[in-house]
């Protein structure tokens, strides 16, 4: 009689244990308190479709943006919308008792609508590689899969250790990153792919602009003179970057033959979805990067 009592006790204790609220700040200064880990999730972005998987709670997905195409499993999750257009009907339908906003990804107006409808929400948005684990680690809190989001983010580190330790004391590059050709556009130094930039050995030649995307003259570059120029290409996972002197969007440059980027025959595509995406797969991303640099070292 006194093993089942003691038996009853210990069930009691871990079920309250299991029980026990779980509270995490977001990105937005928004602390979040869940009675119990969320079972139905909607995420916002591919980025964060992403990061909830490696986080072990993609069985959790119930909905997703368009483009939330990795991991393959993610294709079959029902779509809500876009970033900048949701379907609330058909969200509210999918009953999520959690959503994962991109901070500065998502239009606001939507993301208000959204709001109306009670639904738990939860903002991410790293600014620097260093930044992704800890995501990782809090999305796995709110999923009740800490054990596996820590093997992850504990992988994640390591390799941003190998690629920093391999990348120091590189000569310096000055990099252009052209994120649109009409209108001409950029990043400054506090988007991500600055920091990727920076990880290869590179400076972001408007990395002191103010604006996050910056609107550029053709001029402007010209004056900055980079050494490198990168944009990315539609799609990519895994791979290395591609040579690009006869990619459209960057053939104009082409016609600026003083340009050391040119001269050195430095225009380079890097593949989209690890560039871009603000998760795991960013160190992808990177290596692509600095692998465009080290031909770039050689070229000059």
């Amino acid at each position: 009689m006194k093993h089942i009592f003691l038996g009853f006790a210990l069930c009691a204790t871990l079920g309250l244990a299991h029980a026990a609220p779980i509270t995490v700040k977001d990105d937005a200064g928004h602390t979040l308190t869940l009675k119990a880990p969320a079972q139905r999730v909607i995420s916002l972005a591919p980025s964060l479709t992403e990061m909830l998987y490696e986080a072990g709670g993609g069985d959790k997905l119930v909905g997703a943006v368009e483009y939330s195409d990795f991991p393959p499993q993610a294709l079959k999750v029902p779509r809500i919308g876009s970033n900048q257009k949701l379907d609330l009907e058909r969200i509210a339908t999918l009953k999520p008792d959690l959503v994962l906003v991109w901070f500065h990804g998502n239009a606001q107006r939507e993301v208000e609508r959204l709001r109306a409808l009670g639904i738990p929400m939860v903002w991410f948005e790293p600014h620097g590689i260093a930044d992704i684990p800890g995501v990782l680690e809090r999305i796995g809190r709110l999923m009740g899969s800490e054990h596996l989001a820590s093997a992850a983010a504990t992988n994640f580190r390591a390799r941003h250790a190998t690629l920093q330790k391999e990348n120091a004391g590189r000569a310096q590059l000055r990099v252009f990153y052209q994120v649109a050709q009409k209108p001409l556009l950029t990043i400054n130094d506090q988007q991500i792919i600055s920091d990727v930039i920076r990880l290869c050995g590179g400076v972001n030649v408007f990395g002191k602009e103010s604006a996050l995307v910056p609107q550029l003259s053709t001029e402007s570059v010209i004056a900055a003179n980079p050494d490198v120029i990168l944009t990315a290409r539609m799609g990519g996972s895994g791979e290395g970057p591609v040579r690009a002197m006869d990619e459209a969007s960057l053939a104009g440059w082409l016609k600026f033959g003083s340009l050391t980027a040119v001269k050195n025959k430095q225009l380079w595509l890097i593949p989209g979805d690890t560039i871009s995406r603000h998760g795991p797969r960013i160190l992808d991303g990177a290596q692509a990067v600095c692998s465009a640099l080290d031909d770039a070292r050689k070229a000059k």
